[in-house]
């Protein structure tokens, strides 16, 4: 079945390939950005992870701002033991796309830079209120190199490769009667390049 799809998909790719369009990168162009996760199954998933929603928006000829925003929220109650799980994702990046004229007018070049901030957090708390908080924070900050390529109006497919720096902190407290405590505090961070991202664009 994934081979079908896989087959399917480069199928119609290529039959637009004839009718590939101008990638639209005037003042004033917006375009809502999606990301491939897995592509061994070609799972469409939203900008930056399940939690995720981009957004990119041309500030002047060639000169473009995309913005993600991850949120997330959720709790779970078990009744039997009187306890609550409540985990909470927040995130925000932005890249600053700096485009240039490539070899042909479906095609568009462009380098940037970028910086993300990610924090997570899962709060247990049990039936005698004492509470149990994992908590992480990660930030880091890249250049860029990628393209678009419009393959029909409106719509581009991109490529991009980041080189850069992250660093994250994870620790757990516990607060039992009121008396509070902090391990498992753990750090660290990564300095190179990353996987090539692959991003669907629909301009609106």
């Amino acid at each position: 079945m994934k081979l079908f799809i896989f087959i399917a998909l480069a199928m119609m790719l290529v039959g637009m390939t004839a009718q590939a369009a101008e990638v639209p990168t005037s003042a004033g162009d917006k375009a809502m950005v999606f990301m491939f996760q897995g592509l061994d199954d070609l799972h469409l998933d939203g900008y930056g992870g399940d939690y995720g929603v981009g957004v990119r928006y041309y500030i002047a000829d060639g000169t473009a701002v995309r913005v993600g925003v991850q949120f997330a929220g959720e709790t779970y109650t078990d009744d039997d033991y009187d306890s609550e799980e409540v985990f909470s994702a927040y995130g925000l990046d932005a890249v600053y796309e700096s485009h240039i004229e490539g070899a042909c007018s479906s095609v568009s070049p462009y380098w940037g830079v970028g910086a993300s901030l990610t924090m997570l957090s899962t709060v247990y708390t049990d039936s005698e209120d004492d509470t149990w908080t994992d908590s992480g924070t990660g930030f880091g900050g890249f250049a860029v190199v990628g393209f678009e390529w419009a393959f029909t109006n409106c719509m581009t497919l991109g490529g991009e490769y980041q080189a850069g720096f992250s660093s994250w902190s994870t620790e757990t407290e516990v607060d039992v009667d009121g008396d509070t405590s902090t391990f498992n505090e753990y750090s660290g961070s990564f300095m190179g390049f990353g996987a090539a991202s692959v991003y669907l664009s629909v301009y609106f």
